[in-house]
């Protein structure tokens, strides 16, 4: 295994940061009194599926970042692989949220600067998994490549039809 530079690391942690805020939040509003998506009515279990389908969507992000960030810091193409999507896709919602507000507002505004350096942050991440230096460590070949784009619309298509 070759040593990590400080980029690939970058990205590892940033991946796993994503995974461990997900998990918190997911955590967060199982435990909050104002989510109710199972409860037993009359000796039934009932469950929401639109809730249902939610949960499914934010387990399996969180569950691929944590494997995506761990195997990026310990050098595991698997980490690429789940890595380069969630990044991608990451960067796609907070774009998204980015354009929705700055149509709200009509206007630059102070508020926009986060969703701005979040975007540079996850971007730079992006850039540096995708430097010749990183595929070659982390071993991605063009089936590799394709693998990731696949995951990436799959990651993107379960976002968009689970809802």
């Amino acid at each position: 295994m070759q040593k990590l530079s400080w980029r690939e690391k970058y990205a590892g942690i940033l991946v796993l940061l994503i995974g461990i805020i997900y998990l918190i939040m997911q955590l967060a509003s199982l435990l909050s009194n104002t989510s109710h998506p199972y409860s037993m009515q009359n000796g039934a279990l009932v469950i929401n599926k639109n809730e249902l389908l939610s949960d499914l969507k934010a387990w399996s992000l969180i569950l691929a970042g944590i494997i995506a960030g761990w195997c990026l810091l310990k050098g595991k193409r698997l980490g690429w692989m789940l890595g380069l999507p969630i990044l991608l896709f990451i960067t796609l919602v907070v774009g998204t949220m980015t354009v929705e507000q700055a149509l709200k507002l009509k206007k630059f505004d102070n508020s926009l600067t986060g969703f701005g350096v979040g975007i540079f942050l996850v971007a730079l991440a992006i850039i540096f998994l995708l430097l010749p230096s990183a595929r070659q460590k982390y071993r991605v070949s063009k089936g590799i490549a394709f693998l990731t784009l696949l995951l990436f619309i799959g990651l993107g298509g379960a976002y968009y039809f689970l809802q």
